[in-house]
């Protein structure tokens, strides 16, 4: 008897009271990490801000989660997206890495090639005007020669540009010596592209006493005329933003009514904006009105002058047909 109401004793001694804490292990507790409460894929694809929001019932439930899948990993449905854009496959295999950026990181690069402005340097020498044209910044002509796609991405930029600046020389000497022409006929993708402009018209540089006579000037305005028209041809589906028109001439040699047939030539560019660059016509030598070069006068070869001019014109009509 003692001893059984000693061993009694003991046991309950070494019971535990009612209101102490017990700690037990976390593996007791914890939800079955076989079946987690949410699947892996809506744990890892969980925004930031709602896991600062999670209680710590939730937190633990998804470490656990995903430790198991750490250690024993799965396919998972539907797949996870990836950081790396998947190539498009609408493209070829082997197309350039150039090509498979985008269009308008493409046109900075073309952009960035270009070289800062420079006085004009000789550019190419085309079939259509017998003469070179002239560049404020030069052409990569290795850039041009890549591939059809980079090419027609490109030119509306090298040529394009606020910075690039073509110059075209009209002289009557040049027109009439077809030895200056060259087998080079830039295409109309390239002529469409320029927007900038400066045109020289030089008629002759000689002095008063020995300016041409009336049958030679004459010559010398039907070749200009001839160039002027070439130009407007060459550049027939360009989008001029910017003329400027430079003039040369003897003094006393061309009255301002031989200019301004001279100038009308020129409406075909449509510019949106002309002005003077250095007018030369003997201004020492003038004494009248005869010889004066109207600068006044390039405003009317703007596009919007030419727009305003079309539709008085035909208001005019409309009212003289009403009338009728």
């Amino acid at each position: 008897m003692a001893t059984s109401e000693n061993l009694t004793k003991r046991l309950t001694a070494s019971s535990t009271p009612p209101n102490k804490r017990v700690c037990t292990s976390p593996r007791t507790t914890s939800l079955p990490i076989s079946k987690p409460a949410r699947s892996i894929e809506s744990i890892i694809l969980l925004p930031e801000d709602a896991v600062w929001a999670l209680p710590k019932q939730s937190l633990r439930e998804y470490f656990l989660s995903l430790q198991q899948y750490a250690r024993n990993p799965y396919p998972l449905q539907p797949a996870l997206p990836s950081l790396i854009t998947p190539p498009d496959p609408a493209l070829p295999a082997d197309l350039p890495p150039l090509l498979r950026l985008p269009l308008e990181i493409r046109e900075l690069i073309y952009t960035h090639l270009l070289p800062p402005p420079c006085n004009p340097i000789r550019g190419p020498h085309p079939r259509q005007l017998q003469t070179h044209i002239l560049l404020t910044q030069p052409i990569v002509p290795s850039l041009l020669l890549l591939n059809h796609q980079i090419r027609s991405e490109a030119l509306p930029i090298l040529y394009g540009c606020p910075t690039q600046i073509v110059h075209v020389t009209i002289n009557y000497k040049l027109w009439t010596h077809k030895t200056m022409r060259s087998d080079l006929i830039l295409s109309s993708a390239l002529t469409s592209s320029i927007k900038h402009l400066r045109l020289s018209i030089h008629l002759g540089s000689e002095k008063r006493a020995t300016k041409p006579g009336e049958v030679e000037a004459d010559a010398r305005i039907t070749e200009i005329k001839k160039g002027i028209r070439k130009v407007g041809k060459w550049l027939s589906g360009a989008d001029v933003q910017s003329l400027r028109i430079s003039w040369q001439e003897p003094p006393q040699t061309y009255s301002w009514e031989q200019k301004k047939d001279v100038l009308d030539g020129m409406k075909v560019l449509r510019a949106v904006k002309v002005d003077a660059g250095e007018i030369n016509w003997g201004l020492n030598w003038n004494k009248g009105k005869r010889y004066r070069f109207e600068i006044d006068y390039l405003k009317e070869l703007e596009r919007a002058r030419q727009d305003d001019a079309r539709g008085k014109s035909y208001e005019n009509a409309k009212c003289m047909d009403m009338e009728v």
